[in-house]
């Protein structure tokens, strides 16, 4: 691969992202919220290692989820 392969790679319409930028603050609370929920279940779970593991990855999941939207809403995707 060429200096000029990549350059042609980089040419083109710039980034669009999945949903409108306009839905990015409203989606990363909504992220956020439920990741909350999840960690708060996580927190007052005691003794079920499963339940504890599948709410510790639901929260991690949609936490993450919520940083990146909230970045996105600001004009910086990641």
């Amino acid at each position: 691969m060429t200096a000029s392969d990549i350059d042609e790679l980089w040419v083109g319409a710039p980034f669009k992202p999945v949903f409108d930028q306009a839905l990015h603050p409203a989606l990363a609370l909504l992220f956020a919220a439920a990741g909350l929920v999840y960690a708060g279940k996580f927190i007052v779970t005691r003794g079920d290692l499963g339940k504890e593991a599948t709410f510790a990855a639901i929260s991690s999941l949609a936490l993450g989820l919520a940083v990146v939207l909230g970045a996105q809403a600001c004009g910086l995707y990641l």
